[in-house]
């Protein structure tokens, strides 16, 4: 729903990694075979248990929070109903006067929409944040471990890979089976960039 979003990279950077590695390799290439895995960083976070304990609290949340804003902007709109069928049979001043009142609690009602908007997104990352890290981690640890040469992201604009390639499951089911005190850390790398979390939908879709 929300924490797939924050597996996205800077695909320049990664890009750019990938093809200095790739020159450098090339050099050993005669002497030594290759070894490439690929991994979906985007699938081992949702599949995994902890990544469905925060997606599901996320989840939950915005829900709630969905819930809320639904009611009030109900309340809203029915507000503006009434006052345009009694409006013309008011007087001047009563008119603006409500005019005023639905136009400040139109306004307060777009604030607590873009509150609770940044409200998800810090959720979000709060919670999968060291999901990831440590995912990062266990790629970097069994890439080494299994003698890979290079080990590819999914998500980071490959065209196709062979299944045969493919190390997700095989990094899910580490960091099921890894207490949080032994997950291993992320290497520095390119910095993450998250996407806006998606948003209740409109008027008409509730």
């Amino acid at each position: 729903m929300y924490i797939g979003h924050r597996m996205q990279h800077d695909r320049a950077s990664r890009l750019l990694v990938f093809l200095t590695s790739a020159l450098l390799l090339g050099a050993t290439a005669a002497r030594a075979e290759m070894r490439v895995a690929v991994v979906d960083m985007q699938r081992a976070l949702n599949e995994c248990d902890a990544g469905k304990k925060a997606k599901d609290q996320v989840r939950g949340k915005f829900e709630k929070a969905q819930g809320e804003l639904k009611k009030e902007r109900e309340d809203l709109d029915k507000a503006r109903d009434d006052f345009e069928k009694k409006s013309i049979l008011m007087k001047e001043d009563d008119r603006r006067d409500k005019e005023r009142e639905l136009e400040n609690r139109t306004l307060d009602f777009k604030r607590k929409y873009e509150d609770m908007q940044r409200d998800l997104k810090r959720t979000d990352a709060e919670l999968t944040s060291g999901i990831v890290e440590q995912l990062y981690g266990i790629v970097n640890d069994y890439g080494k471990q299994q003698g890979y040469t290079l080990v590819l992201e999914a998500s980071s604009g490959l065209l196709y890979a062979d299944k045969a390639l493919d190390i997700t499951d095989a990094i899910v089911k580490i960091h099921n089976n890894t207490p949080a005190a032994k997950m291993p850390t992320r290497p520095q790398g390119p910095p993450s960039i998250p996407t806006p979390t998606p948003t209740p939908g409109g008027k008409d879709n509730n």
